[in-house]
């Protein structure tokens, strides 16, 4: 896996798009065809413990068959729907099912 280290110049990176998170929300439920039953999150996340990227993305999709996401080693303006299709090839971590 490579590491995405973000400038240290904040002003650097290009500021957060919300029509390019509307989009890669809208890429998650045409590549896994998702009913509109489903929920698709995008988040980004800062960590500083060691060994871990110090920008991720995360796609999470909340549907009845439980919770997937898939992470991106970089911030979300520099996640293309090329990467989004590829990364979507894979499981994703999974998480609880439906209850009951």
């Amino acid at each position: 896996m490579h590491r995405f280290i973000p400038p240290t110049d904040v002003a650097a990176l290009p500021p957060a798009d919300p029509t390019h998170t509307e989009a890669m929300k809208r890429w998650t439920r045409e590549i896994l065809r998702l009913g509109d039953d489903a929920v698709v999150t995008v988040s980004e996340l800062a960590c500083v413990d060691r060994g871990c990227p110090l920008v991720e993305t995360v796609i999470a999709v909340f549907s009845g068959d439980g919770t997937r996401a898939w992470r991106f080693t970089r911030p979300r303006v520099a996640v293309t729907k090329l990467m989004v299709a590829q990364t979507l090839a894979t499981p994703g971590t999974l998480g609880p099912g439906p209850r009951g």
